[in-house]
């Protein structure tokens, strides 16, 4: 059985919408079901990064850059689409004209984005306070979390001062890329950046 738009708007009580309504309704519904997907991928640890990066290349290293630029990653389009079919669909569905409607979901849609990249912007705040000192990192080993390419950065989890840390990392070969699941070390930090290499890998050692 395929997918049958009447149907589904006569499910969500909407089956008297037409015109730029379904415009609305179509953006939220999507924008609702991918950020739920990406919400339940983050709890996984990093899985939804490498699956936009693999599948949509997206660079999501944006996200390093100021609360403008981490907007712009595909969690807060995700968010905005949601917000802005969301808002409004219920601003048209109210009568207040397809000009409101517009304007009302559009900046409903744009804060909800910043509001997604203050949210970042305070977790990367938590971690960056006098509580934690990075030198204790080194020689910790973890997983890369975001992406790093060749002579770029991204970021790594590693444990270090009794809790798992997401933090910023550039490779210590700058002509490698380090893919999201690898396993590294830390060997140095450079101001707030750790400094990490791909471990290598142990040889078994069969017992006779």
């Amino acid at each position: 059985m395929g997918f049958n738009l009447p149907s589904a708007l006569d499910f969500f009580g909407l089956g008297t919408i037409s015109g730029v309504d379904i415009l609305f309704f179509a953006l939220a519904l999507i924008g609702t079901i991918l950020f739920l997907i990406y919400f339940v991928l983050m709890m996984v640890g990093g899985f939804a990064e490498g699956i936009v990066e693999g599948v949509f290349d997206v660079d999501i290293d944006m996200m390093d850059a100021d609360s403008s630029f981490q907007a712009m990653t595909f969690q807060g389009l995700v968010t905005f689409m949601m917000m802005f079919g969301l808002i409004g669909l219920s601003i048209s569905r109210s009568g207040q004209g397809v000009f409101l409607a517009l304007l009302g979901a559009s900046l409903a849609g744009a804060g909800s984005m910043m509001l997604v990249a203050k949210v970042f912007e305070m977790i990367r705040g938590l971690e960056s306070d006098g509580t934690v000192d990075r030198q204790n990192a080194i020689g910790a080993s973890g997983t890369v979390y975001m992406r790093i390419k060749p002579g770029g950065i991204g970021q790594v989890q590693v444990e270090y001062q009794n809790a798992l840390r997401t933090q910023d990392a550039v490779a210590e070969d700058d002509e490698i890329e380090l893919k999201t699941g690898t396993f590294v070390e830390v060997v140095s930090v450079v101001a707030n950046t750790l400094i990490v290499r791909p471990l290598k890998k142990t040889p078994v050692i069969e017992e006779e």
